[in-house]
């Protein structure tokens, strides 16, 4: 029995679950605030658009109690965020092989 308890305690702890970060509607929006000062203008006006949709859109889930979707819009945020200047910086790799 003590064998059985340590193999199911061994791979709940090695899961990713286990080791997942608590994303929540609150924790994605207060990223997004701490972005705020992020340099949009290396967006295209599409990006930028899409970006501001997205922020609008998770603001509103979260007024409405929809935690599901503001996770959703405000990681689609976040994403487009952490993407500025990673497109350039590839470009630049790229040209230097």
């Amino acid at each position: 029995m003590k064998t059985a308890s340590l193999i199911i305690a061994t791979a709940l702890l090695a899961s990713p679950i286990a080791f997942a970060e608590d994303v929540t509607c609150q924790s994605n929006m207060q990223e997004l605030a701490r972005y705020s000062s992020a340099p949009l203008d290396q967006l295209t006006d599409d990006a930028r658009t899409q970006l501001e949709d997205h922020i609008r859109l998770a603001g509103e889930a979260q007024t409405d109690g929809d935690e599901k979707g503001c996770i959703v819009h405000s990681s689609k945020a976040l994403q487009e965020i952490n993407s500025i200047g990673q497109e350039d910086e590839q470009g630049q790799r790229n040209s230097n092989n």
